[in-house]
């Protein structure tokens, strides 16, 4: 009798063990946008945005001023003339498609490392709610998740936790 006990004991255990799993899901898209941290990166990345804009666009007006100056005379130079001109409406041309270049390598870096704290900072409060709420899991509903069902009923919706650890609304 005994031993029938103590087997029925090892083979329930794991199932009154997974009876127990606590599951979660979060959108961690939404919770990044709330934050106060990414209304102000966004800000600095459009005032960097505007900053380079304003450049190219001196750099095209000093490229168009050029080449109209260039064309209106164009048949009246010496070839010799015409040819360095030709060549430094080129330069310039060239310069402005290298700072294009590194604009956009520059707002890349800086969108990385503005976002980068604010993910960090994110993952550590999903942490938090799940180690303090006792969560066996919680899936990340954004775009790229691998989830294709959950069951409301059977899993909790851990946003309003996390802003709530951020101290967000």
């Amino acid at each position: 009798m005994k031993k029938l006990l103590l087997f029925a004991a090892l083979v329930l255990m794991p199932l009154a063990a997974s009876a127990q799993m606590k599951f979660g899901n979060v959108n961690t898209s939404q919770i990044i946008e709330a934050m106060p941290e990414t209304t102000q990166a966004q800000k600095e990345l459009e005032d960097l945005q505007s900053k380079y804009e304003s450049e190219l666009s001196k750099m095209g007006d000093e490229y168009q001023k050029k080449v109209s100056d260039f064309l209106a005379v164009q048949d009246s130079l010496a070839e010799s003339i015409a040819r360095a001109r030709a060549e430094e409406i080129d330069q310039l041309q060239q310069r402005i498609q290298n700072f294009r270049e590194m604009a956009a390598k520059d707002m890349q870096t800086q969108q990385q490392q503005k976002i980068a704290p604010i993910i960090e900072k994110v993952n550590k409060a999903i942490q938090a709610v799940g180690e303090e709420n006792g969560f066996t899991y919680i899936f990340n509903l954004d775009g790229g998740a691998q989830v294709v069902y959950f069951s409301p009923a059977q899993c909790t919706d851990v946003n309003p936790l996390v802003k709530a650890k951020l101290g967000l609304k």
